[in-house]
């Protein structure tokens, strides 16, 4: 029997209304389990628990009407009710049981979106073609949902299952809770909010109609996520390619008796937008509950850009992703290194200047050689590039010359709905600046750069301006929009729901290969949430050594298992110190060295520790500049530059010319930023 339970902020709210109206206690309640609230309901039916029948099945009108309805028990001894006929925009539900009513308003929204993302991105490219699911039947990139059944080879392969007899080679599997059955699972595929999405688990194969299906005894109650790689911006719906990092057909979820969910909206390079792809999985859990029951806890699963996503949605969307199990992380998508990279490679360039690795590096702070491994990523900055954009048809680009009001290719170009945009141009607002950044500053204080390296590399370092291109000015980033990205959690700040979310953050050391995912941005969040929480002990750090043979992937699904399996078993409200209480012990910090031995040591910025000395970390150019390890300082407050706080002399002409390089000042780091503000709240509507 598969049990219903809301955690974290899957527990929905109740409009109760005793019988006869009497001030007393109800004894019977309704309230939204399919959804984080009544008024965030979609496609048309939603899924209540109704209290206090004593097992009989009560009469439910939706506006005043009879409902469509189907009725089952529910693990609190009350009713679940998948309730149908909702309505565009309000609706009343009203539960009768003899003579005791309750009511419940909500508000149902379209499949297709949006709900909380604001207006649709356009122009828009369908791809369920190029994903294998045939042409879409509308406008919206829709499919009709269609359900297969594979089965695990011997081979190690998935197979589809065919009709009748059981393959001779099919395998079998034990799932977490002790069953050894045959391995062949159900794989759901369908479109939802313009994003293509598959749910598999494992299932017998026997029912192939749909009629009356439910989750089997398989099915180990419990829900995976996995999130894709990369960053972009692209003008179409996705094609959920494995490649990317969302492949359906996971041994390592599946075998165990999880049910798995991708989509591709899940794809950071189809759009980097947090805000959009949390509304994306609010939509598809909502589908996921109502077909399958409610899980117990759902985790997320991935790397690079699938670890910003899972960060991003567990602040802003808190009790989507009950625990994440983030890798190769950043800490957001706009701190992505490449730009950084690209400002003072070029400064070194124009500069005329000979510079030492050592010096190089005191102004990057990368590994040697990993910034020139990001030369070709400057296009992403591009808002006229039409590979960002993806768009076959290349006349609806951007051009400002032949098409000033096209899609725009940029990096954060869906973010305009949260940042804003400038009325005369319809460009989204720029949250982008770096005046009076000091490039090298470290580098200068510790004697690495002289006086003229240091001004030379800030005197051409520059900006992007407003479609990409490199510029002498430096950028000036829109104080509004800065604000809104601060307050929309575009920037994660380490709080909302990352406070009462459990993290199990790893990756494989591969600073030396001159990656651009450096170990330090897991030291990064650890601080924001240190600053947000007053604490980071629902964050482990593990880190592996390049040739560890050691699979942290596992030993993270263990981990985050035995972990949400103690919270979700405790009754006690879901809070900070619950979460932490619940840690297991596996879930400490730790290293494991090439000989694959596990060390348990505290993650931390001290060079001397033993995990640091083993595999060191290295920064960015903003942290050589002075910047707060928090790393989301997008626009520093100024002061007057005063030469008599840096460790080395300036000669008069140096200092005339420091004055012109900075005119208006230099960052001071001591303070926030300007217009940084906390998270505003979740669930925010734009």
């Amino acid at each position: 029997m598969t049990k219903f339970r809301a955690i974290g902020g899957m527990a929905a709210l109740a409009i109760l209304v005793p019988a006869g109206g009497a001030a007393h206690a109800a004894e019977l309640a309704a309230h939204v389990v399919s959804s984080p609230r009544p008024d965030l309901v979609s496609g048309g039916d939603v899924l209540i628990e109704v209290s206090g029948t004593g097992g009989r099945s009560p009469a439910i009108l939706v506006n005043g009407k009879p409902a469509p309805v189907r009725i089952r028990p529910s693990h609190a001894g009350g009713t679940l009710a998948l309730v149908g006929g909702l309505r565009s925009g309000k609706n009343d539900i009203v539960v009768k049981l003899r003579r005791k009513t309750a009511r419940l308003a909500v508000v149902n929204h379209g499949k297709d979106g949006p709900i909380l993302s604001g207006p649709h991105l356009a122009p828009y490219e369908c791809r369920t073609v190029e994903a294998g699911l045939g042409a879409p039947i509308d406008a919206n990139c829709n499919i009709e949902t269609r359900y297969d059944w594979f089965y695990r080879s011997t081979d190690k392969t998935f197979k589809p299952l065919p009709a009748g007899a059981v393959p001779p080679d099919i395998a079998t599997t034990t799932t977490i809770d002790g069953r050894t059955i045959p391995y062949i699972i159900r794989v759901e595929a369908g479109t939802i909010n313009r994003t293509i999405y598959k749910i598999a688990m494992l299932d017998d194969g026997r029912n192939r109609t749909g009629a009356n299906w439910q989750p089997g005894p398989g099915w180990n109650g419990r829900l995976t996520v996995s999130f894709g790689y990369g960053t972009g911006n692209k003008y179409h719906q996705g094609t959920l390619d494995p490649k990317d990092g969302v492949d359906i057909f996971n041994d390592r979820f599946l075998s165990r008796g999880f049910a798995h969910l991708v989509a591709s909206e899940f794809v950071n390079h189809v759009h980097s937008n947090p805000v959009l792809q949390g509304e994306a999985l609010m939509m598809l859990k909502e589908r996921f509950i109502e077909q399958y029951g409610l899980p117990r806890w759902t985790t997320g699963s991935g790397g690079s850009g699938g670890s910003v996503q899972q960060q991003g949605i567990a602040q802003i969307y808190p009790g989507l992703l009950d625990g994440i199990m983030p890798s190769a992380s950043f800490s957001d998508n706009t701190v992505f290194p490449v730009a950084q990279c690209v400002l003072v490679k070029g400064a070194m360039k124009r500069s005329g200047r000979s510079f030492s690795v050592q010096q190089q590096q005191a102004i990057e702070g990368h590994f040697p050689g990993m910034c020139e491994s990001l030369a070709g990523f400057g296009a992403l900055y591009s808002a006229s590039f039409p590979v960002m954009c993806e768009l076959k048809d290349i006349k609806l680009v951007y051009d400002p010359k032949r098409n000033p009001r096209g899609a725009r290719c940029g990096l954060h170009e869906t973010l305009a709905n949260m940042l804003g945009r400038d009325p005369e141009t319809g460009f989204r607002l720029r949250f982008e600046d770096n005046v009076g950044v000091e490039y090298g500053l470290k580098g200068l204080n510790d004697g690495t750069l002289g006086v003229d390296e240091f001004l030379d590399i800030n005197e051409h370092v520059g900006g992007f301006d407003v479609d990409g291109k490199w510029q002498p000015a430096r950028m000036i980033g829109n104080p509004d929009a800065i604000r809104r990205a601060y307050e929309s959690g575009i920037v994660n700040t380490g709080g909302g729901g990352l406070a009462v979310t459990p993290i199990v953050q790893y990756r494989t050391y591969t600073d030396q290969a001159k990656d651009l995912h450096d170990r330090y941005h897991d030291l990064v969040l650890r601080d924001r949430l240190l600053r947000s929480n007053g604490d980071a002990d629902n964050h482990a750090i593990w880190m592996s050594a390049a040739d560890a043979k050691v699979d942290l992937n596992d030993l993270a699904l263990d981990a985050i298992t035995r972990w949400l399996d103690a919270i979700t078993s405790d009754p006690a409200p879901l809070d900070h110190a619950k979460v932490v209480r619940h840690r297991p012990a596996e879930a400490n910090d730790a290293y494991w060295d090439a000989s694959g031995v596990k060390h348990v040591e505290k993650a931390s910025w001290d060079r001397t520790t033993a995990m640091n000395r083993l595999m060191p970390y290295h920064t960015d150019p903003l942290i050589q500049a002075g910047s707060p390890t928090t790393r989301d300082v997008l626009k520093c407050q100024l002061k007057p530059v005063e030469f008599g706080s840096y460790k080395i002399q300036f000669s008069a002409a140096q200092r005339e010319k420091m004055h012109r390089i900075f005119p208006d000042g230099v960052c001071d780091y001591s303070k926030i930023g300007v217009s940084q503000v906390p998270l505003k709240g979740t669930y925010q509507a734009y």
